[in-house]
């Protein structure tokens, strides 16, 4: 039953607040969501159809609340395997620039207002490697006080390999608004996709509470 309801929920939500007249668009359907959980070392993937993928963690320390990580995503180069290549994210405007690097944004940790996560999961029925960047919406919300927050889903992705491109890239996939009101990013995703928020974010971390 959760299986059915998560399939139902993450094919139709995109569909919400089209304008009257417009052609819904074709939506993915994505099912049996397994988070991958990063901690402070590399982790190395072995998706379907695709060479090893490496995901290296790193922390910016900035001495104050708004320290963030960055995630490295490399794949050995083809002609030179001695030689990492970063994937890079692309973005829902296809004018806008690549992002080689992917930032979250955990203010204190019990208020985060951007996280960044990735799965395993199944798309319109063959598996995938899929990126998870939960933002929360702050507009002029004060950090700590709940917001509305949105999930962008990004799936690895093989280029056609014309000289000058990048050979792999996260792909937009989806974009889903969180049924949900929140001061952390990660309860706007576990909202979202019904995955517990422990499981997205490992068990090291406490369940946050927003303050009162």
């Amino acid at each position: 039953m959760r299986r059915t309801a998560l399939k139902i929920l993450l094919c139709s939500a995109v569909m919400l607040g089209l304008p009257k007249g417009h052609a819904a668009p074709t939506v993915p359907c994505i099912t049996d969501i397994a988070p991958i959980r990063i901690g402070n070392t590399p982790v190395t993937l072995h998706p379907t159809d695709f060479p090893a993928v490496t995901i290296t963690p790193f922390w910016r320390g900035n001495g104050n609340a708004w320290g963030y990580h960055l995630y490295a995503v490399t794949i050995p180069d083809a002609e030179q395997p001695d030689q990492a290549d970063l994937v890079d994210k692309q973005d829902a405007n296809p004018s806008a620039p690549l992002t080689d690097m992917l930032a979250d944004s955990p203010h204190t940790g019990e208020d985060a207002i951007q996280t960044v996560h990735f799965a395993k999961a199944r798309v319109n029925g063959k598996p995938g490697l899929l990126l998870f960047v939960t933002t929360r919406d702050m507009g002029l919300y004060p950090v700590p006080q709940p917001s509305p927050a949105h999930v962008r889903i990004y799936q690895l992705t093989r280029e056609d390999g014309e000289p000058g491109t990048t050979a792999f890239t996260f792909r937009p996939l989806s974009t889903i608004a969180s049924p949900v009101t929140t001061c952390h990013a990660d309860i706007a995703l576990s909202a979202a996709t019904k995955i517990p928020f422990t499981t997205w974010n490992g068990p090291q971390e406490p369940v946050p509470t927003c303050p009162q």
